[in-house]
């Protein structure tokens, strides 16, 4: 229970399984041993009259004496013993009692009154609220920073963007394996129309291909992310910089694939040329000057006379073409900034809600912990009153067990005086010419008194019980009440949780009406 309680629950109620009352009292334990434990005296009826016989044969003079002392050694003998049998039914029963009075003193509870109980659990709940402070303090600072950064850019541009949010690129990822697919794609292409035009074959005509493609791949990006997205920019500057780098880098690419093409034109002829000589072995296409290629690809520029060339210039046009189209408008939103400031402001909620989240789960949980400790305490607090009322009962029955054992130890005790003295005086009576004056019976054969039975009260222990009871019957009370609290707390708390999007929305709601009232005197000044 420990490891599931509520640091407060560690010191109130029941902290252990509650254990049944067995007591290790035995009679044996007591000297009450074979037939001494049922109360029956090792003294037989027969020899008990046989003795007195022969004692009044013996001719006891007359006593006047009632006290044990003037008792024959017969009756004093059983008498010790039923004594022993007496006083060990007393100890084995007081030793019960004790027992039962220390169980019954475990037993009973610490009082658990519901307030101080209410105020430990909230206080508890407090510090695990505090643990989150900071970091939902900075949450929500961070995203209500991130919603005005995001609400002077929707107003501020307006015009432009109307209602529409930007296209969050949350897969980047994605993008950049196109990109690197549409770059093998040309590279293998191009490998095999380069393959023919040099001594390596396709292994060198990857390593130049892959090197082209990258270049083409490259500068399509560039037009589209540095470039054509930057004509959507608010500013005069940004705009007439993004048509710049847009224009450079469009050029750049489109000169790259015409010049592949007019390359690969021109390898093709010298290819021709050292056929037509009957040798290949000095042919090397890195022989081929560019500045000639790009002498000749002016001033018809589309003048290729191969299809290979064709085929490369279509090629890299494409991929240039979709380079282009995934800088422009798969990296990042087609408006500068708008998916920057977007995204902050969807991090920041996330992040907002996450706190949130985090602290709901840790009070959930610290919730579920007490609702364990209540269940587990109802159920002990039933248990302990339950073993109480046992131990009693078991009490009891002791009591009555030992009340018999004695009685039936008194009862054999009057039993054997009551023959003996009966066999003495009839001895006596009939020899009474012999003995003469000393014929008479003695005194204190006249009267036999019962023997006095211990006392077997457990007054005391009822008095403890009661109490003890009582204690667990306010306890049960108190966890009762306080766990119908613990419901409507729980509600509460959760109510003011789980409204994340409607508190999110107030918030930004208020922030904006504050930012409206700061705004409207700068107007009226400004006006």
């Amino acid at each position: 229970m420990a490891r599931k309680s509520p640091r407060w629950g560690l010191d109130t109620g029941y902290q252990s399984q509650i254990k049944p009352f067995q007591p290790k009292t035995r009679l044996a334990d007591h000297g009450l041993k074979g037939d001494m434990a049922s109360g029956t005296l090792n003294f037989s009826r027969m020899l008990t009259r046989k003795q007195a016989r022969a004692d009044a044969r013996d001719g006891i003079p007359v006593s006047e004496a009632q006290t044990r002392d003037q008792w024959s050694e017969r009756e004093q003998l059983f008498t010790e013993q039923a004594d022993d049998i007496r006083r060990g039914v007393d100890t084995w029963f007081k030793t019960t009692g004790a027992n039962v009075r220390n169980f019954i003193h475990d037993m009973t509870p610490a009082d658990i009154e519901p307030d101080q109980l209410q105020e430990a659990i909230k206080s508890e709940e407090a510090e695990l609220r505090h643990f989150e402070t900071d970091d939902v303090s900075e949450a929500r600072d961070s995203h209500e920073s991130s919603v005005i950064e995001l609400d002077a850019f929707r107003e501020k541009h307006k015009g432009r963007i109307g209602e529409r949010t930007p296209d969050i690129k949350k897969n980047v990822e994605q993008t950049l394996a196109i990109l690197l697919f549409v770059l093998i794609i040309e590279g293998c292409f191009n490998a095999l129309l380069f393959k023919d035009a040099q001594s390596s074959g396709l292994l060198g005509g990857m390593l130049v291909a892959f090197g082209v493609s990258a270049v083409n791949v490259a500068c399509g990006v560039c037009a589209g992310f540095f470039g054509l997205r930057y004509l959507n920019h608010h500013e005069q500057p940004m705009k007439i910089m993004g048509g710049v780098v847009a224009g450079i880098f469009i050029l750049l690419g489109l000169f790259v694939n015409f010049f592949v093409a007019h390359f690969r034109d021109a390898v093709e002829a010298s290819l021709l040329t050292y056929q037509a000589a009957g040798s290949l072995a000095g042919f090397s296409m890195f022989n081929i000057a560019p500045g000639s290629v790009i002498f000749d690809m002016f001033p018809n520029i589309f003048g290729l006379e191969s299809l290979v060339a064709f085929g490369l210039l279509f090629i890299g046009l494409a991929v240039f073409a979709i380079g282009l189209y995934e800088g422009y408008d798969r990296i990042s939103d087609k408006y500068p900034g708008y998916g920057r400031v977007w995204r902050k402001e969807r991090k920041a909620y996330e992040r907002r809600q996450a706190v949130r989240n985090e602290l709901r789960d840790d009070l959930s949980s610290y919730f579920t912990n007490c609702r364990t400790w209540f269940d587990t305490q109802q159920t002990r607090h039933v248990a302990a009153k339950r073993e109480i009322e046992k131990a009693m009962t078991l009490l009891e029955t002791r009591r009555e067990e030992a009340l018999a054992i004695a009685s039936r130890c008194a009862d054999q005790e009057r039993g054997l005086k009551i023959a003996y003295r009966q066999a003495h005086r009839r001895e006596r009576n009939g020899l009474r010419d012999k003995l003469g004056e000393q014929a008479a019976a003695p005194a204190y054969f006249d009267e036999i008194v019962t023997p006095t039975l211990p006392t077997f009260d457990y007054e005391k222990e009822r008095e403890m019980s009661a109490l003890a009871v009582k204690a667990i019957e306010q306890n049960i009370t108190a966890l009762t009440l306080t766990r119908k609290w613990l419901e409507t707390h729980i509600q509460t708390v959760q109510k003011g949780l789980s409204s994340i999007e409607q508190k999110v929305g107030e918030n930004i709601a208020e922030i904006r009406r504050d930012r409206a009232k700061t705004k409207a005197p700068q107007d009226a000044k400004s006006a």
